[in-house]
């Protein structure tokens, strides 16, 4: 299992403008997308990625903590994600609340998603300072890296 993050912009020409931050570029539209059995699909979209992914990091952590039902509201859409452990397995619902319907249900190894989120999480911050090494200062950064070595300490053998 693999979890890909998709910036729909890319540029990084916001880091060289004085007018704007380092959170203009976080905040940029972010899909994410999980590869298994080489099917890939699309798992939610949203604007503002950094305060989504600062919350699915802790949405996770929380999951594995305390096996409750969790729900990702994100931003730019009507669609709710409902995440659920059962057993070993992840369960995620999306819930369209314009058609107030069940869109997709899919189920995971919850401790093999975790990693692969991780993984792809990991990559992106790496990237990120690859780009601009002051962005370590921003705070949204800091609560991406804090949700980051988290869930190491979560998917650690």
């Amino acid at each position: 299992m693999k979890i890909r993050f998709d910036l729909e912009d890319d540029d990084v020409s916001v880091f060289h403008n004085k007018n704007v931050h380092a959170d203009f570029y976080l905040d940029s539209y972010l899909e994410v997308f999980v590869i298994e059995d080489n099917k890939e699909i699309l798992l939610f979209f949203t604007t503002i990625h950094s305060t989504i992914v600062i919350d699915f990091n802790q949405l996770l952590i929380e999951l594995h903590q305390t096996g409750k039902e969790q729900v990702l509201d994100t931003f730019g859409n009507a669609n709710v994600y409902t995440f659920k452990k059962v057993g070993s397995n992840l369960l995620i619902t999306n819930f369209d609340e314009f058609s107030n319907s069940q869109e997709w249900q899919y189920t995971f190894d919850f401790m093999a998603f975790t990693k692969a989120y991780t993984n792809e999480l990991r990559q992106h911050l790496k990237n990120l300072v690859e780009k601009d090494a002051k962005i370590i200062k921003r705070p949204n950064f800091m609560l991406l890296r804090q949700g980051l070595n988290e869930l190491e300490i979560v998917v650690a053998p």
